[in-house]
């Protein structure tokens, strides 16, 4: 690299590089920084053994950047081609009403046209009927029969992707004069594809790029950008030189590292380096993850073949409601490797493969799936299976920001209000796990935690028409920062509610365009490439909603959920740590107070009566004394269990644990339980509002014990939690009390078994 650029780009996903290729084709000298690896043919990690070989960001750069944080987990790509790498190719166009609110103003679909018919040429997108080499994939026509099916034909479309249908496995000269095959249905987009079938970013815009004098330097990760006299200094690790630092300079700097990235970034800059100390108050603000929802069919009564075809190749939309009540978004048919069929069973409903387990915290399940994954084996039904990824305007009202003692990275997201998405979702899934014969099961991070998954996620750095309102203008350029741009999905004031990379890449096209015209002084600038693309037909524009709304599902999703409140004290350092009482009496006589508020939910109800363990997740507010501050601390992602086997025939246990950060910025967990038997005095009350606790460093239940206490459940507080009962997935009264009933009937039956079983004459 050399010292000093005209425009350094910071990342090659859909903005970083649509940014390079614009820029290095205007005549400026450009330096693209990009912190993953290149990947010629066959060089996609396959290393299944070996979750460290070639996979993990965090193992040698890796292509997968995982970041299970706080209320989100995340999924990236890393490497030279971003996202393109990993993505399931598909290209949809956000659809024109989406464009009427939120957006700067300069921004509509008709305005945005031109911008997608120059990604559309560049990325020679068609539909999966275009390929004429090998047909329809079974998984695909089965879609079609589902839409058919379930009288959802008017919104059932074919996607656009960015694939190669030309003759499998023959080598030929794109349009950028790069080398590709074509597409051989092995089922493998999502994990990089080897054959070159897949028209990522680096066979084109990045070629492209590179083909007019632009200089890049991989496995060069920024780790803060400064103000200098030549514009910006980019201050980059270089993992190849052992992750020493260096810099270069820049007039323009395009951030381009992707919406959590980029976010993250800007925020270090902003609050931990002080290096741009003006940026605006609304970084990390209007995070989404773009409704993304993860679900499955497992025993289908046909055998779909998920690993024949690219991985999406249909799309059913789904629009109901108006207003802010208003629920959108596209479910799409997804494939997988067969190599990683093995592993999807430990999810199905069949094989109880997570089922009937206790808790299990985020980190227990982390474990368990990281286990399964390094022993994971084809088994029998494979073919009967299939992944459905929906996408869906959630309401964009998450934060990205970094902890104020330890500057570590978190996303706030809120569940509750983007609920009536994730339940239509839900609904959905079950509908069409059941059209195609099968069951439906979940990701297990949401069944379990109610904790999403997003592999789109947006905002952070959302454009606007003032810094009071967002972090960069309409053209992406950052409020007070002359020459430093924002050009990926965080710019993105909105979900798009579908794959979002076309868009971004739109969106790109419209602002580095802008960006060049001011740079260069011609306001007439255009992308070379503009004249040559056509005008594209979007799938979306060719379905039919019909009027009011389309079906609701047919399987409606009950959750219930109450709050609960309970108070006692502890001891720190108690000896022996079981000595719950002793530790009760001494947390006493020195006024050490422990005591929570949480909404305890169980979001599929039947599928937790069902389970043996029960489980349930628990989040509020939980407050330790010389823990937490007098405020308390969040806990999110807490499990709850209603009654689980504690090893003799008549006693059950109530299960607790509560990860929440100290006031000293560390990890801890609440673990209690409520031992539900029979002690001789038939003292129902005391087994049920009785929780025997201790305080763990970490959010670990193997994590080493800090304190340790008891806390009971008061009267008032009891008649409180009985008013709190609510019950989410229908408006039916009748429905209503049936839920609550169900669950009635499992508490007081488990109660009856417990307490008056025993009594009754044999």
């Amino acid at each position: 690299m050399k010292s000093n650029y005209d425009a350094v780009v910071i990342g090659t996903g859909f903005g970083g590089a649509v940014a390079a290729c614009r820029l290095a084709q205007a005549g400026l000298k450009v330096g693209i920084l990009e912190r993953g690896r290149r990947y010629p043919k066959g060089s996609f990690p396959r290393d299944w053994s070996n979750p460290a070989n070639g996979w993990l960001w965090s193992n040698e750069q890796g292509l997968f950047d995982l970041k299970p944080i706080n209320e989100m987990t995340i999924i990236q790509g890393a490497g030279y081609g971003g996202g393109s790498l990993i993505y399931a190719n598909v290209h949809l166009r956000a659809p024109a009403d989406l464009f009427a609110a939120g957006w700067p103003r300069g921004y509509s679909r008709a305005a945005l046209d031109p911008y997608y018919d120059l990604v559309a040429y560049m990325l020679d997108i068609k539909p999966i009927t275009a390929s004429a080499h090998l047909g329809m994939p079974p998984k695909t026509t089965a879609m079609k029969s589902v839409a058919d099916k379930l009288g959802r034909s008017a919104q059932f479309c074919y996607p656009n992707l960015a694939v190669d249908f030309g003759a499998p496995r023959q080598t030929h000269q794109n349009k950028f004069n790069v080398t590709q095959e074509g597409c051989n249905y092995c089922g493998e987009c999502d994990i990089g594809c080897n054959y070159l079938a897949k028209n990522t970013l680096d066979l084109n815009y990045l070629a492209l790029a590179e083909q007019h004098g632009a200089d890049a330097a991989i496995q060069c990760a920024v780790a803060r950008i400064e103000q200098s006299a030549n514009g910006y200094k980019v201050i980059y690790k270089d993992y190849r030189a052992g992750g020493g630092e260096y810099f270069i300079e820049a007039a323009n700097v395009f951030v381009c590292a992707g919406a959590v990235n980029s976010t993250e970034l800007l925020l270090r800059c902003r609050d931990q380096y002080k290096t741009l100390p003006n940026l605006s108050a609304q970084l990390g603000n209007g995070y989404s993850g773009n409704g993304d929802f993860l679900a499955f069919a497992f025993d289908t009564s046909q055998a779909l073949q998920p690993s024949n075809g690219p991985t999406i190749t249909t799309g059913i939309v789904y629009d109901r409601g108006q207003g802010a009540n208003r629920v959108w978004f596209i479910f799409e048919e997804g494939g997988y490797p067969k190599a990683i069929a093995g592993l999807l069973q430990l999810l199905n409903p069949a094989a109880e493969g997570l089922g009937g387990i206790a808790i299990m915290t985020k980190s227990e399940l982390e474990k368990a799936i990281r286990t399964a994954g390094a022993a994971n084996r084809a088994s029998a039904g494979v073919s009967r299976s299939m992944v459905f990824l929906a996408m869906g305007r959630d309401k964009a009202n998450g934060r990205i920001r970094l902890s104020p003692l330890t500057r570590e990275l978190s996303v706030e997201w809120d569940v509750a209000s983007n609920q009536p998405l994730y339940e239509a979702e839900t609904g959905l899934s079950y509908d069409i796990a059941s059209a195609l014969g099968g069951k439906a099961a979940f990701n297990p991070f949401w069944q379990r935690l109610h904790l999403p998954a997003s592999v789109h996620n947006l905002g952070g750095c959302t454009m606007a028409d003032d810094a009071a309102h967002g972090v960069t203008d309409a053209n992406g350029e950052v409020f007070g920062y002359r020459g430093l741009y924002v050009l990926d999905g965080g710019i993105l004031p909105a979900a798009t509610g579908v794959n979002p990379s076309h868009t971004i890449a739109a969106v790109a096209e419209r602002n580095v365009e802008a960006a060049i015209r001011r740079l260069r002084g011609d306001s007439a600038w255009r992308a070379p490439q503009a004249a040559l693309a056509r005008p594209v037909i979007d799938p979306l524009s060719q379905l039919t909603i019909p009027a009011g709304s389309t079906m609701a599902p047919t399987t409606a999703t009950i959750g219930l959920g109450f709050t609960e409140t309970m108070k006692g004290f502890f001891d720190p350092g108690h000896v022996p740590s079981d000595d719950y009482i002793g530790a009760e009496q001494a947390g006493q006589r020195n006024n050490c107070h422990v005591d929570f508020t949480l909404t305890i939910t169980f979001p599929d109800l039947d599928a937790a009566l069902a389970d043996s363990a029960h489980p349930g997740i628990a989040n509020g507010i939980v407050q330790v004394d010389g823990f937490t501050d007098s405020n308390g601390a969040p806990v999110s992602n807490g499990v709850f269990n209603l009654f689980v086997d504690a090893g003799q025939v008549n006693e059950r246990r109530m299960l607790y644990a509560l990860p929440f950060i100290g006031a000293d910025g560390k990890p801890y967990l609440l673990d209690g339980f409520k031992d539900v038997k029979d002690h001789g005095s038939f003292d129902v009350w005391a087994a049920t509002s009785t929780l025997y606790t201790v305080i763990r460093a970490g959010h670990e239940r193997t994590g080493a014990i800090v304190a340790t206490g008891i806390m009971h459940i008061l009267i008032p507080d009891f008649m409180h939690q009985l008013t709190t009962f609510q019950v989410a997935g229908t408006s039916d009264p009748v429905k209503q009390a049936a839920a609550v009933a169900r669950f009635g009937d499992l508490f007081m039956g488990t109660l009856w078994d417990v307490f008056a079983v025993p009594r009754l004459p044999h």
